[in-house]
């Protein structure tokens, strides 16, 4: 089928999916760390106000705790086109392909693309007793999640991603409580304030009203588009259009509670719940539709676009609750160890919701308002992260910890992409405090992460099958002031 005997498309109804570029990125949204490596659910220290809040009721001096570090990573991905496409300027609804229609160079590896991630992070926690090991309140500000991803604009991943920012930071208020000599109780409220951008080309292709906006009349035209489209009608130029959403902020409120219960002196148990948040990042988003198939060929029958549609835009999806359960043992004077097991119930991120608002959108001959609002389902599996760290006096002055761990995926093999560059983490760091005088504790703290190797040749309709590689560092410092 040409391109040009085409007649009413209904478009406005699919830029609600086209706006989400699938950024939220499953475990892989969870920050390298929050506090020093020392931190932890049965540590009393200020960033027990985002692990448990229970165990800032051992502290018997306001404390002042903060830091910053770097975050450095490599996400590297090689797409494996599987499946069979099209030559980028045909138009083809349906297979199957005519003699010289296929493109041979959109078959099995391509060349890798990899984006460099690179940011700054810091926190700061400040706590303050009221009645000494009795009741303490702390205010903390932390950033729990976050992800920055840029590849390049037209590498073969562009329909899964170009760029991507999402930060969900928390200012959070704390109060805990010892209610026996051995058990303490604690909970916080917290703001949770986001930013994000995104971009990527959308195929519209995969959307669903393309598919009835072709084959019901009057064009009446069968056609293989839709969520299950395969390949060989995708990632066509025409129907490959560029978009983003910039500048977009998140308000939400969540909660933690937690218990601290310490059986003997040398032992220590913990169990903590962090509540979920309803994101909802508001921006702007931005559509190149300058192509003459969107801005003329089809204004006869009502359909005509300007060149660049903007707009408002909502990107709404939860973040995850977590449960965890930690324990400790300090088995002699001078060496400790530490240990969690957190449950994420990453299930949680069922599906991104999109809106759109713009007067561009409205097409009043097809009826067609300028509110769009649209659903694109995720299928992410809760996940486990489990993690130990143990420490080593070596003086008064002088400590140091090694720390390893693990974190299960998230993103099944079905929806995986360079978005959500997830797979079996391993976790390591190394850690050192020294005690520079009798109020104040210098952290330092060196930590990797990365996931196994993944290949993904089961991905729906051939979108993010390839490999998948990714290593984070990070690299950082905090200071502990007593008073």
């Amino acid at each position: 089928m040409s391109r040009r005997p085409l007649h009413i498309v209904s478009l406005p109804l699919l830029f609600g999916a086209l706006l989400v570029a699938r950024g939220a990125s499953a475990s892989g949204l969870d920050a390298p760390l929050v506090g020093s490596g020392q931190s932890g659910p049965t540590i009393s220290d200020g960033a027990a106000i985002h692990w448990n809040p229970a165990a800032l009721a051992d502290l018997d001096r306001p404390e002042l705790f903060g830091g910053a570090g770097l975050v450095a990573g490599r996400v590297g991905y090689r797409r494996d086109r599987r499946g069979t496409y099209q030559t980028p300027d045909s138009l083809r609804l349906r297979g199957p392909m005519a003699a010289g229609e296929t493109d041979p160079g959109k078959q099995g590896f391509s060349r890798e693309v990899v984006a460099t991630p690179l940011a700054p992070t810091g926190d700061l926690f400040f706590a303050w007793p009221l009645a000494q090991r009795r009741l303490v309140l702390g205010l903390g500000a932390y950033v729990p999640y976050a992800a920055a991803l840029d590849f390049p604009a037209n590498g073969p991943q562009a329909w899964q991603l170009r760029q991507a920012f999402i930060v969900a930071s928390y200012v959070t208020a704390s109060a805990a409580l010892r209610v026996l000599p051995s058990l303490s109780v604690g909970a916080g409220v917290s703001y949770v304030g986001g930013l994000a951008s995104l971009s990527k080309k959308q195929d519209f292709a995969e959307l669903p009203e393309f598919q009835r906006a072709f084959s019901d009349p009057p064009i009446g035209q069968p056609n293989e588009f839709g969520p299950n489209a395969p390949s060989h009608v995708r990632e066509l130029d025409v129907l490959s259009r560029p978009i983003s959403i910039t500048n977009a902020l998140s308000h939400g409120i969540s909660f933690n509670v937690g218990l601290l219960y310490q059986p003997s002196e040398d032992v220590r148990l913990a169990l903590a719940y962090q509540h979920g948040a309803q994101m909802r990042y508001r921006g702007r988003f931005a559509l190149d539709m300058n192509d003459p198939f969107f801005t003329q060929d089809l204004a006869a029958q009502g359909l005509r676009y300007p060149p660049l549609v903007q707009g408002d835009a909502e990107l709404a999806f939860r973040l995850p609750k977590r449960l965890t359960a930690g324990a400790s043992y300090q088995a002699t004077r001078a060496f400790r160890v530490d240990g969690f097991v957190q449950y994420v119930t990453y299930s949680d991120v069922d599906a991104f919701v999109v809106t759109t608002r713009s007067p561009s959108l409205a097409q009043p001959k097809l009826g067609i308002g300028p509110s769009v609002r649209a659903i694109l389902p995720r299928k992410w599996n809760d996940t486990v992260w489990v993690e130990a760290n143990g420490r080593f006096a070596l003086s008064r002055h002088f400590t140091m910890s090694a720390t390893i761990g693990y974190q299960s995926p998230a993103s099944p093999d079905e929806t995986i992409d360079v978005g959500s560059p997830d797979g079996h983490r391993l976790v390591g760091g190394l850690g050192a405090v020294v005690k520079a005088t009798q109020w104040l504790d210098l952290h330092a703290d060196a930590r990797a992460q990365g996931i196994l190797p993944r290949t993904v040749t089961t991905s729906r309709s051939d979108v993010g099958n390839g490999r998948y590689t990714m290593a984070i560092g990070y690299l950082g410092g905090h200071a502990k002031a007593r008073f």
